[in-house]
Protein backbone atom coordinates (compact mmCIF):
# COMPACT_ATOMS: atom_id res chain seq x y z
CA UNK A 1 0.00 0.00 0.00
CA UNK A 2 1.21 3.55 -1.04
CA UNK A 3 1.21 6.68 1.40
CA UNK A 4 -1.81 8.61 0.69
CA UNK A 5 -0.91 11.96 -1.61
CA UNK A 6 -2.16 14.01 0.40
CA UNK A 7 -2.52 14.61 3.81
CA UNK A 8 -6.06 15.98 4.17
CA UNK A 9 -5.84 17.21 7.49
CA UNK A 10 -3.62 19.82 6.43
CA UNK A 11 -6.01 21.15 4.11
CA UNK A 12 -8.60 21.03 6.81
CA UNK A 13 -6.22 23.81 8.92
CA UNK A 14 -6.56 25.87 6.62
CA UNK A 15 -9.87 25.23 5.60
CA UNK A 16 -10.44 26.31 9.67
CA UNK A 17 -8.48 29.19 8.73
CA UNK A 18 -11.29 30.93 6.30
CA UNK A 19 -13.10 33.28 7.72
CA UNK A 20 -16.00 32.66 5.79
CA UNK A 21 -16.09 28.99 6.77
CA UNK A 22 -15.98 27.23 3.03
CA UNK A 23 -13.84 26.01 0.81
CA UNK A 24 -13.07 29.55 -0.71
CA UNK A 25 -8.99 29.98 0.48
CA UNK A 26 -8.66 26.04 0.00
CA UNK A 27 -9.17 26.88 -3.24
CA UNK A 28 -7.35 29.58 -4.23
CA UNK A 29 -4.45 27.95 -2.31
CA UNK A 30 -4.39 24.74 -4.48
CA UNK A 31 -5.02 26.76 -8.20
CA UNK A 32 -1.87 28.64 -6.53
CA UNK A 33 0.35 25.53 -5.93
CA UNK A 34 -1.27 24.08 -9.73
CA UNK A 35 0.40 27.10 -11.78
CA UNK A 36 3.39 26.93 -9.75
CA UNK A 37 4.67 23.59 -9.11
CA UNK A 38 5.62 23.14 -12.90
CA UNK A 39 7.57 25.95 -12.38
CA UNK A 40 9.39 24.85 -9.30
CA UNK A 41 10.19 21.58 -10.77
CA UNK A 42 11.68 22.99 -13.61
CA UNK A 43 14.15 25.11 -11.51
CA UNK A 44 15.20 22.07 -9.41
CA UNK A 45 15.53 19.91 -13.13
CA UNK A 46 17.48 22.73 -14.28
CA UNK A 47 19.71 23.43 -11.07
CA UNK A 48 20.51 19.37 -11.13
CA UNK A 49 21.89 19.47 -14.74
CA UNK A 50 23.55 22.71 -14.14
CA UNK A 51 25.40 21.29 -10.98
CA UNK A 52 24.29 24.32 -9.34
CA UNK A 53 24.12 23.80 -5.34
CA UNK A 54 22.62 27.12 -4.58
CA UNK A 55 20.25 27.08 -7.13
CA UNK A 56 19.13 23.31 -6.13
CA UNK A 57 18.92 24.28 -2.52
CA UNK A 58 16.80 27.52 -3.29
CA UNK A 59 14.40 25.64 -5.64
CA UNK A 60 13.70 22.74 -3.15
CA UNK A 61 12.99 24.41 -0.33
CA UNK A 62 10.75 26.78 -1.98
CA UNK A 63 8.84 23.15 -3.67
CA UNK A 64 9.22 21.48 -0.41
CA UNK A 65 7.41 24.87 1.23
CA UNK A 66 4.37 25.15 -0.46
CA UNK A 67 4.14 21.38 -1.43
CA UNK A 68 3.74 21.40 2.49
CA UNK A 69 1.05 23.71 2.57
CA UNK A 70 -1.03 21.82 0.15
CA UNK A 71 -0.44 18.44 2.21
CA UNK A 72 1.44 16.70 -0.29
CA UNK A 73 4.39 15.22 2.82
CA UNK A 74 6.19 12.79 0.40
CA UNK A 75 6.69 14.99 -2.22
CA UNK A 76 7.71 18.12 0.48
CA UNK A 77 10.16 15.23 2.05
CA UNK A 78 11.78 14.55 -1.21
CA UNK A 79 11.97 17.95 -1.26
CA UNK A 80 14.23 18.12 1.84
CA UNK A 81 16.24 15.60 0.93
CA UNK A 82 16.79 17.20 -2.65
CA UNK A 83 18.00 20.61 -0.57
CA UNK A 84 19.92 18.54 1.89
CA UNK A 85 21.95 17.57 -1.48
CA UNK A 86 22.57 20.78 -2.07
CA UNK A 87 23.42 21.85 0.70
CA UNK A 88 25.89 19.21 0.37
CA UNK A 89 27.02 20.36 -2.88
CA UNK A 90 25.70 15.99 -3.53
CA UNK A 91 24.45 16.80 -7.22
CA UNK A 92 25.00 13.07 -8.62
CA UNK A 93 22.70 11.84 -5.26
CA UNK A 94 19.67 14.81 -5.73
CA UNK A 95 20.34 13.44 -9.65
CA UNK A 96 18.77 10.03 -8.22
CA UNK A 97 15.98 11.49 -6.45
CA UNK A 98 14.72 13.59 -9.96
CA UNK A 99 12.68 11.02 -10.96
CA UNK A 100 10.98 10.45 -7.71
CA UNK A 101 10.43 13.93 -7.43
CA UNK A 102 8.87 13.93 -10.74
CA UNK A 103 6.51 10.99 -10.11
CA UNK A 104 5.27 12.29 -6.91
CA UNK A 105 4.81 15.89 -8.58
CA UNK A 106 2.30 14.69 -10.75
CA UNK A 107 0.70 12.58 -8.13
CA UNK A 108 -0.21 15.34 -6.00
CA UNK A 109 -1.17 17.69 -9.16
CA UNK A 110 -3.60 14.53 -10.09
CA UNK A 111 -4.95 14.92 -7.08
CA UNK A 112 -5.18 18.28 -6.37
CA UNK A 113 -7.10 18.29 -9.31
CA UNK A 114 -9.27 16.13 -8.43
CA UNK A 115 -10.31 17.89 -5.09
CA UNK A 116 -10.95 21.20 -7.23
CA UNK A 117 -13.37 19.57 -8.86
CA UNK A 118 -15.20 18.42 -5.38
CA UNK A 119 -14.90 21.77 -3.63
Amino acid sequence: MSDPVLNLNKLNIWRQMDPEGGTGFIKKLVTIYLSSAPAFQIRIEDAIQAADSDALVKAAHTFKSSASNVGAELLADICRRLEEYGDKNQISRAAELLTEMQNESRRVITALEELLEKC
